[in-house]
């Protein structure tokens, strides 16, 4: 492919690259996925795609294929005080429940069906160009040519700091960290999720396939570093001090290994565009993991990067307005969910507006799962 022009490259084959890849290859446009990993591979993620997210799977057309991979079905919350109080509600809809090794690979494959080259293993290096005159891709194997961008490389790049993008390189106030654990037999997890929240951040229970419980959490970094270096004790002590956290875990083990703990997580929007190159998902703004949105936002931005590609590449939008029109659908996307999931956050990070979370606030837990929805 070194030398040919493409309609457009994507810079990340998780899901946001990989429904903009689908979308556009399914349109007849030339397009290429690049990612420096291989896949399936682990990734940071408490795993819940939230009703809109299924929405965006179903006009992919693989809603069908999560299902049978044994995605489990997610109708309810809960969510825990460090002092066992529990309040209870209702998603807005179905969400499913699968771990991201399975759910990226899944949908890395249909962008492969519909003709999307994969360029997986490959690490890109630079990034020149303009949507005037073209752009030149390198990566650690090859040159690439194309007309337009889409970056969609997560919440935590090299390529930030080589944009020159501020957040890259600040002091973080927060990491994710995730680890699976096996052995429940029973139906605590079946058909909702489970929020605790503790000293310092919260973590999230559900099932996935294989009767797997994934825990993801975001945290401080010291809670963090501990989750790296002895998980089972800091198992132990959020135990400890939480009984109900306790009990919800009992009878279950982690996996072997280390947990993954992720990059630095800096919240919020970043914008739709950078220079000229279009972003989607994390790349583009990173909303609060407790809101279970991020992976169908991911999901709907790229299948919206890809909509308006394919339209640019069959020539009935034109490249001088591409980057303003984008902003203007990106923005048409993601709504107020960064504005609502800022305004419900601290009461998941176990300060003093947790004390706030009684069970007559319930209705209010259920207009927070709403509000931080993106528009349908």
């Amino acid at each position: 492919m070194t030398g040919d022009r493409l309609d457009a490259v994507i810079v990340g084959a998780s899901l946001a690259g990989s429904a903009a890849a689908l979308v556009l290859a399914r349109s007849g446009a030339r397009v290429a996925v690049l990612d420096k990993a291989t896949f399936p591979r682990p990734k940071t993620c408490g795993e819940l795609l939230s009703p809109d997210g299924v929405a965006a799977l179903a006009r992919l057309g693989l809603d069908g294929a999560v299902r049978s991979e044994g995605a489990a079905t997610i109708r309810r919350f809960a969510l825990v005080r460090a002092d066992g109080l529990r309040v209870r509600g209702r998603l807005p809809g179905p969400a499913l429940s699968l771990s991201r090794e399975r759910l990226d690979a899944l949908v890395l494959e249909g962008a492969r069906r519909a003709g999307a080259a994969l360029l997986t293993g490959e690490t890109v290096t630079s990034l020149d160009g303009s949507l005037a005159g073209g752009f030149r891709v390198k990566t650690t194997v090859r040159t690439l040519e194309t007309r337009t961008i889409v970056g969609a490389w997560g919440r935590y790049s090299p390529l930030d700091g080589r944009l020159g993008r501020p957040f890259f390189g600040t002091p973080a106030t927060l990491f994710g960290f995730k680890k699976f654990l096996t052995g429940g037999t029973d139906t605590r997890f079946d058909d909702q999720v489970v929020l605790h929240v503790f000293r310092g951040g919260y973590l999230g229970l559900s099932l996935v396939e294989r009767g797997r419980v994934s825990m993801g959490a975001l945290a401080t970094p010291g809670v963090a570093q501990e989750a790296r270096h002895d998980f089972d004790q800091l198992l132990a002590r959020l135990g400890a001090e939480s009984p109900a956290l306790a009990a919800d875990l009992a009878g279950l083990a982690p996996e072997p290994g280390p947990a993954l703990v992720s990059e630095p997580v800096h919240l919020g929007p970043r914008g739709a565009t950078w220079g000229d190159i279009l972003l989607a998902g994390d790349a583009a703004g990173v909303v609060d993991p407790y809101t279970g949105s991020g992976m169908a936002l991911a999901l709907r931005t790229g299948e919206a990067a890809g909509a308006l590609l394919s339209e640019h590449a069959a020539g009935r939008v034109e490249t001088l307005v591409l980057a303003r029109e984008w902003t203007r659908r990106w923005r048409a996307v993601t709504g107020r969910v960064y504005f609502f999931s800022r305004l419900f956050r601290p009461v998941f990070l176990g300060g003093f507006a947790t004390r706030l979370v009684v069970p007559a606030t319930a209705p209010l837990a259920g207009l927070a799962a709403r509000l931080t929805r993106g528009p349908a």
